[in-house]
This record gives C-alpha cells, structure tokens and sequence, in this order.
C-alpha cells in the first residue's frame, strides 16, 4: 500500500470531481486542465492524467505490478491473494479495446 502523492496536480483535480463523472471523462478533463493551467504538453497531459487515475484506483489496494519482473512484452500483477498473473501485450490490447480503453492525447484544449 502507499501514500496519495498530494502534490500532484492531476491527483488533485481528479479528486475534485464529482464522483459519478465516468473515468474516461475524468481523464479527459484532467487532461484538458493539465494543459491549459500547467502548460503541459497534449502526450505528457494525457500520460499524467492515466497515471494519477490509476494511483486512485490502487489507493489501499495490496494488488500491484511487479514492475522488476514486467518487461516491453509482458505485465507482472501480484494478486491480492498470492498469485503472480502474466498478461501479455496480445491480452492488454484485447481488455483494452473491450474496455474502450484508448488512452488519446487531447487535441484541443476546450475539449
């Protein structure tokens, strides 16, 4: 388990939402807000943004990526039960795409 990062801009605006706003919402706003008051960059924004939400969604967790053990092919997860799962590129794009996962950069910062 870990600590909220409270200096994180996209955890403090994310945590500023109303808690019925959908997470893909979520992310886009975070990531408009993070381009227009800090400058960032659409790729960075947008990266922050998956980041902060994904540290949310994990806060009080015991489930975690076994980052030493993950590699560009293949995800790590240590299960909250003892299991190590293995998820390969191939099964992250599949849930991804059943999921509506897409992760894109905001074009425009009204959006």
């Amino acid at each position: 388990m870990h600590a909220l990062n409270h200096d994180s801009p996209a955890i403090a605006f994310i945590l500023s939402l109303p808690r019925r706003v959908h997470r893909g919402d979520a992310i886009n706003q975070c990531t408009s807000h993070l381009i227009r008051q800090h400058g960032h960059t659409p790729r960075d924004a947008s990266l922050m943004a998956v980041q902060a939400m994904a540290e949310l969604e994990s806060f009080n967790r015991r489930a975690a990526i076994d980052v030493e053990s993950t590699t560009s092919y293949v995800v790590v997860v240590n299960h909250p039960d003892g299991r190590r799962m293995a998820l390969t590129v191939s099964d992250l794009i599949g849930f991804a795409e059943r999921q509506n996962a897409d992760v894109r950069a905001v074009q425009a910062v009204g959006a």
